[in-house]
């Protein structure tokens, strides 16, 4: 994750930092975080995390270094000593007090709210257009380009229509990456961007509740009423279509949209 919470765990995992990054934040000892893909390590009240694409890694990181909300807490990036935000790989962001708390879906719905008002103003960028399996699958959840997807959510191909609503920038993996702390205010984390209307991003956080941490069909019903099941359907085609071995977790979600 790209800020912290105060888990932590020295297991294994893939490979820390390399010397090169921890002397570009003049760090040292990095330990590895739980949560997320086992990727993100703390040092000297920063995560380090690869950075993946540095185009979009260092635009991401542009914008967020400026934006600024008074209801939440947004992860802020850390200039490495050379003034990049990207040093071999690798990206570095201040270190956040907070937990995860399971079934606050309610809240983290809240919190995406809060986030996505203080980043409407953000500017579309090139730097969007990825190529991750991420990227890949969010376009074909939106018909943008094929993708084959499991027999269970063929169905909902048959429901999608058209969305006629503005698109923002949108963090697209919110469920995991809300953080609470008493006395401050929730923390917004770990960004995964995408350019899409803001209501998917809380489509997505439904979906995941659903799926990973048996949220009930009211959380779902209620999203309905609210937003229609557009963007909830094409929130389980994304995830779908990232893994196939996902289905099983979405499935219950295809007869409460289709209905």
């Amino acid at each position: 994750m790209s800020g912290g919470s105060s888990s932590r765990c020295t297991g294994p995992g893939r490979a820390a930092p390399p010397p090169s990054a921890l002397r570009a934040w003049d760090v040292s000892h990095p330990v590895r975080l739980t949560g997320g893909q086992g990727l993100s390590f703390a040092a000297g009240g920063l995560v380090l995390k690869p950075a993946g694409d540095p185009a979009l890694a260092t635009w991401l990181a542009e914008v967020l270094d400026t934006v600024s909300a008074e209801d939440v807490r947004i992860i802020r990036p850390v200039r490495s000593r050379s003034g990049s935000w990207v040093v071999d790989g690798w990206s570095a962001w201040h270190w956040l007090d907070g937990e995860h708390r399971s079934d606050a879906w309610q809240d983290v719905l809240e919190v995406s709210a809060r986030f996505h008002r203080a980043v409407a103003g953000v500017s579309w960028s090139p730097a969007l257009v990825a190529s991750h399996r991420w990227a890949v699958a969010d376009r074909v959840a939106w018909g943008e380009t094929p993708g084959e997807l499991p027999e269970s959510v063929i169905p909902l191909l048959a429901l999608r229509r058209p969305v006629d609503l503005p698109c923002q920038l949108i963090h697209g993996d919110l469920g995991g990456n809300v953080l609470f702390c008493d006395g401050l205010p929730p923390a917004v984390i770990d960004m995964s961007p995408y350019w899409r209307p803001a209501g998917y991003a809380d489509a997505i956080i439904v979906a995941d509740a659903v799926a990973w941490s048996g949220a009930g069909a009211d959380l779902v019903e209620h999203l309905l009423r609210q937003q229609g099941e557009q963007l909830l359907l094409r929130a389980v085609l994304f995830r779908v279509a990232t893994d196939p071995h996902f289905a099983p977790a979405y499935e219950p979600l295809v007869p409460l949209i289709a209905t």
